[in-house]
C-alpha cells in the first residue's frame, strides 16, 4: 500500500484499536477503541475499496460507512458464532483487522500507483450515479439482513443458558401462591419441581420440560393454619437431580 498514506492510516487506527480493545481493562475507556472499530473502521474501508479514487461525497459517504460497518460486524459475529472459538473479545477483534486489511488492499489495486487529487466534498446529488444506486441498495440489503441476524437466536451448544425461578403471593392478603419457571435455555430442558409448605407432611413435587422461552406455572396454596406459613421451592435439572439448581422462599398468611 506504498503511496496511500490515507490507507495506512485507517490500517494503523484499526490496528490500535483492536488492541486497546482487548488489553484495556476498563469497560468505558474500551468504548473509546471499540466503537470506531465496530462501526467506522470497517464499512469506510470497504467504501473506499468499492470506490477506488471516485469516492462519494461526505453526506453520502457517513450513511454508507456506518451501514456497512453494522452489517459487517453482525456477519462476523454470526460467523464467529459458529466456529469453534466462539463469539469472544480477541477473534472478533481480529476478523474485523482482517476486514479492514483485505478492504485496503483492494482498494490500493483499484487505485494503482498514481493517485490523483482528491476531488473536495460536495452536496448530494439528485440524481446520483448508477454504481451510487447500485451500492446504496446492496446496503440498505446488508443492513436489513444485518438487523434480521441480530434479532434471532441461533442454536449453539457451547452458549449457557438460564432458568428462571420466582415466587409470589396472588395477592397481598391472599393465602396461596404463584411459583413460576421460565426456560432461557438454547435447548429443551427436563426440570424438577420440589415445593414445601410449613404444615403440610409430603412436599409436592412435580416434573416438567420447557422449551426456549416458555414458562410453568404453579399455584400454592397454606396449610390453613392461622399463623404464616413457610414455602420453600427447589428447582432441580434432569441431567443433575441430585443439586439443587434453583430456590426460592416465602412465607404465606
Amino acid at each position: 500500500m506504498r503511496g496511500h498514506r490515507d490507507l495506512r492510516l485507517i490500517l494503523a487506527l484499526t490496528l490500535v484499536c483492536a488492541v486497546g480493545s482487548l488489553i484495556t481493562p476498563l469497560g468505558g475507556v474500551r468504548v473509546i477503541f471499540a466503537v470506531p472499530l465496530a462501526l467506522i473502521l470497517p464499512g469506510y474501508a470497504i467504501t473506499v475499496a468499492a470506490f477506488g479514487s471516485h469516492l462519494p461525497a461526505w453526506p453520502e459517504r457517513i450513511p454508507l460507512t456506518l451501514g456497512i460497518s453494522l452489517a459487517s460486524a453482525a456477519l462476523a459475529s454470526l460467523v464467529l458464532n459458529y466456529l469453534p472459538g466462539g463469539i469472544h473479545g480477541f477473534p472478533w477483534a481480529l476478523l474485523l483487522v482482517l476486514i479492514v486489511l483485505l478492504a485496503c488492499r483492494s482498494a490500493a489495486r483499484r487505485r494503482g500507483r498514481r493517485r490523483g487529487r482528491q476531488q473536495p466534498p460536495s452536496l448530494p446529488r439528485l440524481k446520483p450515479r448508477p454504481v451510487t444506486v447500485v451500492l446504496g441498495i446492496g446496503t440498505v440489503a446488508m443492513v436489513v439482513v444485518a438487523l434480521f441476524l441480530a434479532q434471532a437466536t441461533p442454536e449453539n451448544d457451547h452458549a449457557s443458558g438460564f432458568t428462571q425461578l420466582w415466587i409470589t403471593p396472588s395477592k397481598p392478603t391472599d393465602a396461596s401462591a404463584r411459583i413460576g419457571i421460565t426456560s432461557e435455555q438454547q435447548q429443551t430442558r427436563g426440570y424438577r419441581l420440589v415445593v414445601k409448605v410449613e404444615g403440610k407432611a409430603k412436599p409436592e413435587v412435580e416434573t416438567f420440560e420447557l422449551a426456549p422461552t416458555e414458562t410453568h406455572l404453579v399455584k400454592i396454596l397454606s396449610s390453613g393454619t392461622t399463623s404464616p406459613a413457610g414455602v420453600e421451592a427447589k428447582l432441580y435439572l434432569r441431567s443433575d437431580p441430585n443439586r439443587v439448581y434453583r430456590r426460592v422462599s416465602t412465607r404465606l398468611r
